[in-house]
This record gives C-alpha cells, sequence and structure tokens, in this order.
C-alpha cells in the first residue's frame, strides 16, 4: 500500500506522543529513585559492565544508548542516550500501531488517531480500596512505562506479528525473511516475546493450514532456528556472563526451573480479582462475538500468543537472584497490546456495518473507555504519587 501523505491530525498525534513521552521519561528519569526504576538500573548496570571491560547481555539495547551516548552527553553518561532512544522506541510503537490501524480500518485520520492513541493507555482495572497501593503488580497489562528493555523490543514484536499475518495470508518469502530479521533483533535485544511465539507459530499454521502444509514446515524451521537461538543466548546468560562471578555467589546463581505460580502468587494479593480486573474488555467481547472473531486469522493469532504468553509466566520461574525479578512476565504485555489491538480491529468493522448498533457495542466501548481512564490514571500517578507498582 502506498504510504500517504500525513494530515492534520496525523502530524498532532504524532508530534503529541512524541512530546507526552519525552516529558514522561524525563520526568521518571530526573525524579525516580533507582530501586524502582528500570531505566536507571539499566544504565548503572551497563557502567558497571563497562568499569569491567565487558558488556550487559541480550546486549542491543545497550549497544543503542552507548552509540548515542557517544555523540551526545549531558552530565551523566547515558541519561541523555536512553531518555532519546525509549523517545523514539515508544513513538515507533505508536507509528506502527498508527499505519496497521489505518490500513485495516480505511477510517478518517482523525479516528485513526483516537484509536491509536486509545491503545497506548490501556490499563487492567484497580480499585484502591482492594489493591491498595498495587496498580500494577499482580496484574496483566499492555501498557509499560519503566522497562527500558521492553520499550525497545516492543516495535520489533509489532514488526513480526505483521509480518507473520502477511506471510500466512500471502505465503510472499519476503515476509518470512523479515520474520526472521525481526526475531533475530528481538533476541539481542530482548528475547522475551519469543516464548510465546516460537509455540504459537506453527501451531497458528497447522490451524489454518487445517493439516502439515508447507507452511507449517517453513513455520516450524522458523520456530526451530529461534529456540536454537533462545538455548544458546541462555547459556551466554546463565553461564558465560563474566560479571556472574563478581557479583554473586554460587548459592545466588539462577537457573530456569518448573515452578506454578511461584512468582505470579507473590505478587497477586487477590489472583481472582487480579484475572477478572486485568481482561475485562475481552470478557465482555468474547461473550457477544467470540465465536464470530475465532474465525479471524489476526484475533486467532493473537490470543494463541496470549495463552502461551500466560503459561510461560505461570508455569515458569528462575532461581537465585532472579527468582522473584519476574522476568517471564514481558512477553504478556507485548501479546495483550496485539490482542486488544485486533479486538480493537474487529469491533470496528462491526460497528461500520451497523446501522443501528445495539447495547452490546455501547457495553464493550463503556468498558474499553475505563480501562482507557485507569490506564490515564496510571499515567497521572507517576507524576504525582511517583509510583509504578
Amino acid at each position: 500500500m502506498r504510504e500517504k501523505r500525513f494530515s492534520y491530525w496525523t502530524w498532532v498525534s504524532h508530534l503529541g506522543v512524541a512530546g507526552m513521552y519525552f516529558l514522561t521519561l524525563a520526568y521518571m528519569i530526573k525524579y525516580f529513585d533507582v530501586q524502582s526504576f528500570d531505566i536507571k538500573v539499566h544504565n548503572f548496570l551497563l557502567e558497571d559492565y563497562l568499569a569491567q571491560g565487558a558488556f550487559p547481555v541480550p546486549p542491543g539495547y545497550y549497544a543503542l544508548i552507548y552509540g548515542v551516548d557517544m555523540l551526545l552527553r549531558y552530565k551523566y553518561p547515558f541519561v541523555l542516550s536512553a531518555l532519546l532512544v525509549l523517545t523514539v522506541f515508544m513513538w515507533l510503537k505508536f507509528r506502527i500501531t498508527y499505519r496497521w490501524l489505518d490500513q485495516k480500518l480505511g477510517i478518517g485520520d482523525r479516528q485513526v488517531a483516537l484509536l491509536s492513541v486509545s491503545m497506548l493507555f490501556i490499563s487492567p482495572i484497580f480499585i484502591p480500596y482492594i489493591d491498595g497501593s498495587y496498580w500494577y503488580l499482580g496484574k496483566f497489562t499492555p501498557t509499560i512505562w519503566h522497562n527500558s528493555t521492553l520499550i525497545t523490543v516492543f516495535p520489533f514484536c509489532l514488526l513480526l506479528f505483521f509480518q507473520t499475518q502477511r506471510w500466512e495470508v500471502s505465503g510472499d518469502w519476503r515476509a518470512w525473511w523479515g520474520m526472521l530479521l525481526c526475531g533475530v533483533l528481538i533476541v539481542l535485544i530482548k528475547p522475551s516475546f519469543l516464548f510465546c511465539y516460537i509455540p504459537a507459530l506453527p501451531l497458528y499454521a497447522l490451524l489454518q493450514d487445517k493439516g502439515l502444509g508447507p507452511r507449517f514446515w517453513s513455520s516450524l524451521v522458523l520456530s526451530v532456528v529461534f529456540l536454537a537461538m533462545l538455548f544458546l543466548e541462555k547459556a551466554w546468560i546463565y553461564e558465560m556472563d563474566p560479571m556472574i562471578d563478581l557479583m554473586y555467589t554460587p548459592e545466588e546463581r539462577s537457573a530456569v526451573v518448573l515452578n506454578p505460580l511461584r512468582v505470579h502468587l507473590y505478587f497477586a494479593k487477590e489472583p481472582f480479582f487480579d484475572l477478572l480486573c486485568s481482561f475485562p474488555s475481552t470478557l465482555v467481547f468474547m461473550a457477544f462475538w467470540g465465536r464470530e472473531a475465532l474465525r479471524d486469522r489476526s484475533f486467532v493469532f493473537s490470543s494463541i500468543l496470549l495463552v502461551f504468553a500466560l503459561m510461560v509466566y505461570l508455569l515458569l520461574a528462575e532461581t537465585g537472584f532472579r527468582e522473584l525479578h519476574g522476568n517471564f512476565y514481558w512477553q504478556i504485555p507485548i501479546a495483550m497490546y496485539l490482542h486488544y489491538l485486533c479486538m480493537l480491529v474487529f469491533y470496528v468493522r462491526k460497528l461500520r456495518g451497523e446501522k443501528r448498533p445495539g447495547w452490546q457495542f455501547y457495553l464493550f466501548a463503556g468498558v474499553y473507555l475505563v480501562q482507557i481512564g485507569m490506564g490515564l490514571a496510571y499515567w497521572h500517578r507517576i507524576f504525582f504519587g511517583h509510583a509504578l507498582n
């Protein structure tokens, strides 16, 4: 599809989103303490590694801020470079979302801009009386403001999803090579999304082809390649990292183990309530349009990804110093974002085909808007509560 020229609403939304991200990140970098803020943690981690003549693994994000810092530095190492790099990648997430919605829906630029912006604030529902100060911990959310490696890898995960859709529909081998390239970049930045993508891809191909067709075997080859990359990176992180011997005792070293619900139940104070409040729009959507939506390729793939993403987090854990770091959580925000994006496309298409929308459309819109409101409240809390939990 030919790229159309930016309209007024396109410019306003893109510049507004970039400015919003820049100011929010700048505020957090200046005022949040190290213990509660991954971006500062990652900056200091890079400094520690460089002091020992080493580099953190995976290296992608750290290489980016290191390279930008060589060109632009203000007062402290990696502060300005992290701010600029993360602003760009947060904006890229919005840009990719905007373009996909524009192509899929064919509606006006103002509507596309509003829908795209709404996707940036999707949040679980929280009730302070029940949740206390835990607005984020223990729940599942597609919106993350503080984890620098997740922010950086997010656009490449979206591109991997869309390239997969293109390949499944057209069989275009250029898309397959695009999937491979995206996967390599994801491994180099933060491999979490591949935890759910690797098993989901061949299953999705099997369901679409209704058998062991050529796309199933091609998808299986790709998944095996990605799995091999993950095992190599696992050995690099857990066994070959030169900083492990300097920073941790043998008892503190980490390994991956099967330990169902260990991490989730540590953070989820009300597990059943947290689960319901994390997926309210999904529950309403599936109640009214679930059977029809399961015939939509994009929605099916996003749902398979989400199921595997949740399974990985709920079943696997780490030992040692990483035990409660929640490192098997980070594929969930990406899978949830794609799930909401596909739901939104299906809903808008369905709504446009209705002359007089029924009450179920208003109910879904109401629940979706409540989740947007919760996301805006969480964003407000960053400035006035200095909290991310």
